[in-house]
């Protein structure tokens, strides 16, 4: 945590000098200020897409190489925050001290994590949620492989659980959605049927209109925060 705290602080260093500077910087500057970091070029070029988002011009950035083939850039789909997490977390990583070959492995596979959770990213996935799963399916790979692990039977495990976890994140959004597309359309109907009725309308009422059942309208209204009167005896 201490390492990741550093990071934002020297990442608001450097926004502050770009600022003192006019808003822009070389990368000959941005090496120079990053020099004790030891970051990878996939960390540098975060950092680059991080100032460039804060309008701050990079001049000698040509882009992402994958930009340069023409391909879409994988990261296309990642907010300013999340390519700034991702910084952190690879600064972290190369930040581990590697003591045994458990250590070494997660030095080498980790930073494959985080490449796969960015390739399978989708809008609306928070990336941390992707790499946090990622990272306890590569743990249990290697706990359940037998011998030397297999790199792509562990990535493939990795990609497995990460689109499981999109999927299950979809589904909840989904039904989210339906959920406050309900809410929507009661609270008009009942709107409607007030503005009609002029007074407040019965459970029954609104189940009528709605064609659904009595039921359904009071577990809808409990999340409309509406109130209808009961019908009379």
């Amino acid at each position: 945590m201490a390492d990741r705290e550093e990071f934002q602080k020297k990442l608001a260093e450097l926004l502050a000098k770009a600022a003192a500077q006019g808003n822009r910087m070389t990368q000959e500057e941005l090496a120079a200020f990053f020099r004790d970091e030891n970051l990878t070029e996939e960390q540098m070029e975060l950092v680059v897409e991080f100032l460039m988002a804060q309008k701050i011009e990079v001049a000698g950035y040509t882009g992402h190489a994958s930009e340069k083939a023409g391909e879409e850039d994988p990261r296309a789909s990642l907010t300013e925050q999340e390519k700034a997490y991702v910084a952190e977390y690879l600064q972290d990583i190369s930040n581990m001290d590697v003591t045994n070959e458990q250590e070494a492995m997660l030095d080498y596979y980790l930073p494959k994590v985080v490449e796969e959770a960015i390739k399978v990213h989708t809008t609306g996935a928070f990336i941390g949620d992707l790499i946090q799963e990622g990272s306890l399916s590569l743990m249990m790979a290697m706990s359940e492989a037998e011998g030397e692990p297999v790199e792509e039977e562990i990535l493939e495990k990795v990609r497995m659980d990460m689109q499981m976890t999109l999927e299950s994140q979809s589904e909840t959004k989904r039904q989210e959605d339906k959920m406050v597309q309900k809410v929507s359309d009661l609270d008009e109907t009942i709107r409607n049927m007030k503005e009609e009725y002029g007074r407040k309308v019965s459970v029954d009422e609104v189940a009528d209109r709605m064609q659904i059942s009595e039921d359904d309208v009071a577990d809808i209204l409990k999340l409309a925060g509406e109130e209808v009167e009961e019908e009379e005896e």
